[in-house]
């Protein structure tokens, strides 16, 4: 794993995606060579060709993320795969030529520029193809030493990301009478006191120790032995926030925050994160600032009331304040039933309500409240007073939300979909609390990156 934007990155991953800029480069030099520059020796070119390789990386790096090619659930490629490659090189192809235009010396010219955006997408399908066979055999074996809730856990979040490059073997398990029982799809295949045996037998690679360490129960003796022989063992509730970006909070400690980076933050850490919230506001507000005159138009005609929607929530330490929307409900939406969550195909949105809900434009006058400084542009949701009366008794930890100003946009908002139920909040909360403990610019800088493609794919909202 490799820390990246405080997320833990599979090693593997961060390799897949060198290894495609390499190939793109290789595309362009390829490109190049074939059909050099006429006024440049090729030779001399060597500069001028590693800056148009990564321009050429980059765009297409992003057009491949926004069109979910990096979802490893997807692999093997199959025909839809290449098929859906070749949607995003086109996509590509526009914004490249764009680029080309404006900055004509940036990118190869003529056949070379064409040649060298295809024979990339056919570098990349077949690199692709190569490296879902290459990951079944370069997995690494995992033996989870428990049975408890965080061992299913870790299981179930390792067998559906497919990108970590992992297999769980089985469980230990402390009663010898379940061996060969399934908890999920692997089995119990051994007791405690077999570690020795089923690390050897199973090639394991990584034990993860899900157990609750009872005095004398572990095996202590074993677990340094085969610790000295080089496998790695990981603890795991933190193995599990690594894998899944949340925090299991059914065996969630206060140590565990107290020591956390994100509730260990300095002034300047936190003025970082003020001046990123105004400057991001900023550039938002400026360009959107028409988008948002004309959505005022188109409320004001589709339904009677108000063009905003105020309403109270909680902020920062409890603090309440006013939060600002776009008015997407009738005005008499809860006159009858109270405060209540949203539903899907809820009755009460209006016809243009539905459709800025569902691009999130709805939220864009709490760029006023960024401004104002009452909340972050990444952070927790805030939520109604009515609601955290009730989920704060209900869930544990909940006013922890609180540590930070809320946002309009964060880890949870990009991570699950829209919650309306207390199910649906303890599942938020464990994402906003894994935000919280490792809050930092370049998580912020990530969050904001990934709402991009929320938004424009109108993924999430109600």
């Amino acid at each position: 794993m490799i820390k990246m934007f405080n997320r833990s990155i599979p090693t593997r991953s961060v390799f897949f995606c060198l290894t495609e800029d390499l190939l793109i480069w290789l595309a362009v030099v390829v490109s190049v060579a074939l059909f050099p520059l006429p006024e440049v020796p090729f030779r001399m070119e060597g500069g001028l060709i590693l800056i148009q390789g990564l321009i050429l990386a980059t765009i297409f790096h992003l057009t491949l993320y926004y069109s979910d090619l990096y979802d490893f659930s997807l692999f093997p490629p199959d025909e839809g795969h290449l098929i859906r490659l070749a949607r995003a090189g086109g996509i590509g192809l526009i914004v490249l030529g764009g680029v080309a235009s404006l900055f004509p010396s940036w990118l190869p010219p003529g056949k070379s520029f064409r040649l060298s955006v295809v024979l990339s997408l056919l570098l990349i399908f077949c690199w692709r193809t190569f490296y879902s066979r290459l990951l079944g055999k370069m997995e690494d074996r995992i033996l989870i030493l428990g049975t408890q809730d965080v061992a299913r856990r870790v299981a179930q979040e390792i067998l559906k990301r497919k990108g970590l490059g992992m297999r769980v073997v089985g469980f230990l398990d402390e009663d010898g009478s379940r061996l060969g029982q399934s908890l999920l799809n692997p089995k119990i295949i051994g007791t405690y006191d077999q570690l020795h045996d089923v690390l050897a037998k199973e090639r394991v690679d990584k034990v993860v120790i899900a157990a609750l360490e009872r005095r004398g129960r572990l095996p202590i003796r074993e677990i340094l032995g085969a610790r000295i022989r080089g496998i790695q063992f990981i603890e795991g509730t933190r193995f599990y926030e690594q894998i899944s970006g949340k925090v299991f909070l059914e065996d969630a400690k206060p140590s565990g925050f107290i020591y956390a980076e994100g509730f260990n933050k300095s002034g300047l850490a936190r003025w970082s994160k003020r001046l990123t919230g105004i400057l991001v506001s900023s550039a938002v507000l400026l360009f959107t600032f028409p988008i948002m005159i004309l959505l005022a138009i188109a409320i004001k005609l589709d339904s009677p009331g108000p063009i905003f929607f105020r309403q109270e929530r909680v902020g920062e330490e409890g603090k309440p304040f006013m939060l600002i929307k776009f008015r997407s409900m009738r005005p008499d939406a809860e006159a009858v039933s109270g405060p209540v969550w949203a539903s899907e195909d809820d009755p009460r949105v209006t016809r243009v309500g539905r459709i800025i809900r569902k691009l999130r434009l709805d939220e864009l006058p709490q760029i006023l409240n960024v401004l104002k400084g009452e909340m972050s542009f990444v952070g927790p949701r805030p939520e109604r007073p009515y609601f955290v009366a009730q989920l704060s008794e209900q869930i544990p930890f909940y006013s922890l939300r609180f540590a930070v100003k809320p946002g309009v946009t964060g880890w949870a908002q990009i991570c699950y979909p829209y919650g309306a139920s207390v199910e649906d909040a303890r599942e938020k909360l464990r994402y906003d609390l894994y935000y919280i403990k490792n809050m930092s610019l370049f998580f912020d800088l990530w969050i904001i990156f990934q709402t991009v493609k929320i938004v424009l794919f109108g993924r999430g909202a109600r």
